[in-house]
């Protein structure tokens, strides 16, 4: 274990038994976040029993034991500890599996610096319960005006419907999290009975509209659609 202190600031754990991968991660990150990085995984178990930290990023493929045995090794004692994965596999049902056992965020290696540290940020600051200026919702490339209900694609503005606007609003505010069918259109139109594939043709729109952020919009088969950041 190496600790990387400054005299303030959030305090992430990065988790990696690739020792050149962790040497990459402190450069990127130790201006901006006060760091412990951990090559032997089983060593983050007693680090967390004795040491407090805000965020753990956790690379998913590793020897002896995997990201996801090594979450659920912890987890029940630190429920309130946000957890990133950190993987090259960019399959869909790794990231399910890792959403679906509570994690944070599921991020496919590369990334870059300025969405890695927007992306932990995000997920500390929501955690600790702090306020975030719920009138603009921010992404990479991409913000979602929710008073005028408009978004941002780099420079270009893009008018949304009131139907668009609701559904990734909804996206938006719950990235990497998946709603059925069922609950879009619930949320769209509520209290009436509407056939489901309607939501297909406005997403549909929505897609064509938003690109090429859109790409982060996913049709996960027989569940429903995610934000997957």
């Amino acid at each position: 274990m190496q600790q990387f202190r400054k005299e303030d600031g959030y305090h992430v754990t990065i988790v990696d038994d690739v020792y050149n991968n962790l040497m990459s991660y402190k450069e990127l990150l130790e201006n901006e976040f006060d760091l412990e990085l951990i090559q032997n995984p089983l060593e983050l178990l007693g680090f967390l029993n004795t040491s407090k930290t805000d965020l753990v990023l956790l690379d998913l493929h590793m020897p002896n034991v995997n990201g996801f045995e090594l979450y659920n090794k912890f987890k029940d004692t630190h429920p309130n500890l946000p957890v990133i994965f950190l993987t090259g596999d960019p399959s869909e049902e790794a990231v399910v599996e890792g959403l679906n056992l509570g994690a944070e965020d599921f991020i496919v290696k590369p990334v870059s610096l300025k969405e890695l540290v927007a992306r932990v940020r995000n997920k500390i600051n929501s955690k600790k319960g702090k306020k975030k200026d719920t009138a603009v919702i921010k992404y990479p490339e991409f913000s979602l005006h929710t008073e005028v209900q408009m978004a941002e694609i780099g420079e270009k503005k893009v008018q949304l419907t009131p139907i668009e606007f609701k559904i990734i609003h909804l996206l938006a505010r719950n990235p990497n999290k998946i709603f059925s069918r069922e609950y879009i259109t619930n949320l769209v139109w509520p209290n009436v009975h509407v056939q489901n594939q309607n939501i297909d043709t406005h997403l549909s729109n929505l897609r064509k509209k938003l690109k090429p952020f859109s790409q982060y919009i996913k049709t996960i088969k027989s569940r429903g659609y995610i934000l997957r950041i």
